[in-house]
């Protein structure tokens, strides 16, 4: 692990997420670290208010550390994630629990889905953690619970159980609340639709022609933002030699809750010569980086061949044509929960 120089902690300015916030501050003096405090909103009207609270609250955290205070809007998960990798954290840490409100939560879910997605430590800490950051339990005995389970009226000392928040996180539900947190549903970034493009290798191309349109899935490689294509003879090549204006769609889905998915708007171009071998090579080392990553052969058709036509390579015995999509326009939609 590399010097913690950067410390992102996760709030929802309740007192369950609290403990969090301060083996963050005790973490941050350990290693002479900056601790940057992220609030996560769920909507742009909450942003004044919860700027207020976000700074009276880093001011009693006292000296000692450089505390930067920070608000963003959108998921909660998705959104710890992205600071963290922006702004190049170290460490996230985050609490267990959080506490539902009008301005969004931070749930044991969230705290799931961070540990699961981001490619930085996550220190997921529970309420009874001792203030010092040290990471084990301080204080008397918990007192006998005053409150009950929403979902079966057990004695409780949250809002669910914990056999009904096992319960309901086996369908990725949160367990914090009732009814379940909606889903996020945005616009991607023109950065977020290019690390896609970027870091897949299959989609989906859709071309006209004659009144008809032919939807096929196809390999490709992505370079420049130009989409690179390898084709054997047949109906989508005739159809894009009529009508050169095609889409590709291109997908990340993980569940029905949670899925990206690109659209890129262009022209085809059929090409030739050296272009051709090139855009071939392209597509031969995206293909053999995947197979490397998954562990399988590829098939003799899938390797690079002898351009002997000039401008085609041999597929299973039929000449293979190699092209590319210039984009004219992209768009890109994502759900999260």
């Amino acid at each position: 692990m590399q010097p913690v120089q950067r410390i992102l902690v996760a709030t929802d300015l309740s007192e369950l997420s609290a403990a969090a916030v301060r083996v963050a501050l005790g973490q941050a003096r350990s290693w002479d670290a900056e601790l940057r405090v992220l609030y996560v909103a769920a909507s742009a009207q909450a942003q004044p208010k919860v700027a207020d609270a976000l700074l009276a609250f880093v001011a009693e955290l006292g000296g000692g550390v450089h505390i930067v205070p920070m608000i963003r809007v959108g998921s909660a998960a998705e959104e710890i994630v992205r600071c963290a990798e922006e702004d190049d954290a170290q460490l996230i840490v985050m609490g267990r629990h959080g506490h539902s409100g009008t301005t969004g939560v931070l749930l044991g879910s969230v705290a799931e889905r961070v540990a699961r997605t981001s490619s930085r430590p996550v220190l997921i800490v529970p309420p009874e953690t001792d203030t010092r950051g040290t990471g084990t339990i301080m204080g008397p005995p918990p007192r006998a619970s005053r409150h009950r389970c929403l979902r079966c009226g057990a004695p409780s000392e949250y809002q669910f159980c914990v056999a009904c928040r096992i319960h309901l996180r086996m369908f990725d539900a949160p367990a914090g609340g009732w009814p379940p947190e909606a889903p996020a549903v945005g616009v991607l970034s023109e950065e977020r639709i290019e690390a896609l493009l970027e870091r897949s290798a299959l989609g989906r191309l859709g071309c006209h022609a004659q009144g008809r349109t032919y939807v096929v899935p196809m390999s490709y490689a992505c370079e420049g933002g130009v989409l690179y294509l390898r084709s054997a003879e047949g109906t989508k090549v005739q159809m894009m030699r009529e009508n050169p204006d095609v889409c590709f769609q291109v997908d990340r889905i993980q569940s029905l809750a949670d899925w990206e998915s690109v659209i890129v708007f262009g022209h085809f171009r059929e090409l030739k010569g050296t272009e051709a071998v090139r855009a071939m090579q392209r597509i031969h080392d995206r293909l053999v980086s995947l197979a490397a990553e998954d562990d399988v052969w590829l098939r003799p058709s899938e390797a690079l061949a002898d351009d002997s036509l000039g401008h085609r390579a041999y597929e299973g015995g039929r000449g293979a044509v190699v092209g590319c999509i210039k984009p004219v326009e992209k768009t890109g939609r994502y759900q999260m929960r």
